[in-house]
């Protein structure tokens, strides 16, 4: 079972642009694995969703997707797996 999640996603990047942490509810938890990654690019002919998405295990055993949204470089919360 999944619970989706809305709003802006705090993360930290390395400088070689990895995702590395994440902001919950209960504070900064390390990346420990990127699971999957996918990228979204449809409708451009209209208004385009151009997304990449991340599936991240946290420190704190939680799986989570997050995307970051190419056209205002802005990470959104989209799940968390049980």
């Amino acid at each position: 079972m999944t619970e989706l999640l809305a709003g802006d996603a705090e993360v930290r990047v390395s400088a070689q642009g990895l995702l590395f942490a994440l902001r919950t509810r209960s504070g900064w938890r390390e990346v420990t694995e990127v699971a999957l990654t996918w990228r979204v690019e449809t409708d451009w002919w209209r208004c385009s969703v151009r997304r990449d998405y991340v599936r991240c295990l946290l420190s704190d055993g939680e799986c989570v997707d997050i995307y970051r949204d190419q056209e205002t470089d802005v990470w959104h919360w989209v799940r968390r797996h049980d």
